[in-house]
């Protein structure tokens, strides 16, 4: 089942379930865990609450190691798929992090690669 944000941006697909989150797989970003609170309904497709720039933008974002990386302020998507997460890191600079980076999205942002490697990537 799709999972789309409330612009109709694709974010992935169902592919399990947990007691919290919904288990994304088959997407742009593999394999990855969505807190339910960013849903806020299920028809024919899962639909977050809204924009995912806007639902996701200010969430804390940390790397593989635990450590503080910055503050989602914006998404970037390609062909109506959700593609990466703009990322303002402590120093100010903006960086690009993949959806295939990400591991889980919930109370914050937990990345699936040490942060040194998101500024390799930019």
């Amino acid at each position: 089942m799709a999972v789309v944000d409330g612009d109709g941006v694709e974010v992935g697909y169902v592919s399990g379930e947990e007691a919290n989150t919904l288990v994304l797989g088959e997407g742009s970003g593999g394999r990855m865990r969505l807190g339910r609170r960013y849903v806020s309904g299920v028809v024919d497709r899962v639909t977050l609450r809204g924009p995912a720039a806007e639902i996701f933008a200010g969430l804390n974002v940390v790397d593989s190691d635990g450590e503080f990386v910055g503050i989602v302020r914006d998404t970037n998507e390609a062909e109506d798929v959700l593609d990466s997460f703009i990322v303002e890191d402590e120093s100010g600079e903006m960086v690009n992090v993949l959806l295939e980076d990400v591991r889980s999205i919930d109370e914050w942002l937990e990345l699936s690669v040490a942060g040194d490697s998101l500024y390799e990537k930019s």
